[in-house]
């Protein structure tokens, strides 16, 4: 069992230049940006924009190390005699083929402490017409537009395709219960660049209905993937 850190220690790590870079900082934001704070290697590899999986452990073995030269530290020992550096930082838990790495409590509390959190606002809260641009090391800039934030056209569009995301399926209500009731967020199939001031939405054949993370994966580039495409990728990884 890896030493237990409390959220005291963590923040004067977090503000120790001398074991924490900023693309660290930046690795914590991510997972702390993603839902329940929790997120695999690999999601967190293709966020930040590295080649492969194994930067994201590697980073996160290179902190814990620092970590434990300056601290008395134990960490937890595999069966083949390796460190779980990360299980420092995270708790973990297999769901299909992925690995999740969740924040501790007690490193949540110490990134909040500190105002360190970065908050990704999905596309239905950005204010019309606006980008939100990520800190530096991050490579995606999402650009929404006043279509998606049209109630009325929001309505007919739910109203044709129902409260289901149509790419990965997920029905909030089923999973939430009453919360989650008709809750959903809508996407604008024609890209940008072919609007025009004149132009009116067609809530039927423009906007399709998707959940809050496949919208934000939809724009993680620009033009936003297709939704076939991004479907083909969710169904690769399942």
């Amino acid at each position: 069992m890896a030493t237990l850190l409390t959220a005291q220690q963590f923040t004067r790590i977090l503000l120790d230049p001398n074991i924490i870079k900023k693309e660290d900082i930046l690795l914590f934001q991510t997972i702390y940006a993603c839902s329940n704070h929790r997120a695999s290697a690999t999601q967190i590899s293709k966020i930040l924009g590295y080649k492969n999986l194994v930067v994201a452990n590697g980073q996160i073995g290179r902190i814990a190390k620092r970590i434990g030269k300056k601290y008395d530290i134990q960490f937890t020992q595999r069966q083949n005699l390796k460190f779980k550096y990360w299980d420092l930082f995270f708790t973990g838990k297999r769901i299909g083929r992925y690995f999740l790495w969740q924040l501790r409590p007690a490193l949540l509390t110490a990134l909040e402490k500190l105002n360190l959190p970065l908050k990704f606002n999905y596309p239905e809260e950005i204010p019309v017409e606006t980008s939100i641009k990520y800190p530096e090391g991050f490579r995606q800039t999402i650009t929404v537009n006043a279509y998606e934030r049209n109630a009325a056209a929001r309505d007919k569009c739910i109203e044709a395709y129902g409260s289901i995301c149509c790419i990965c399926s997920i029905d909030f209500s089923k999973t939430y219960g009453d919360i989650g009731t008709g809750y959903i967020h809508v996407h604008h199939l024609v890209p940008l660049s072919k609007i025009r001031k004149e132009y009116e939405v067609d809530p039927i054949n423009d906007l399709i209905p998707v959940c809050p993370n496949c919208h934000s994966m939809l724009h993680t580039q620009n033009p936003p993937f297709t939704i076939d495409e991004l479907k083909l990728k969710f169904n690769e990884n399942i």
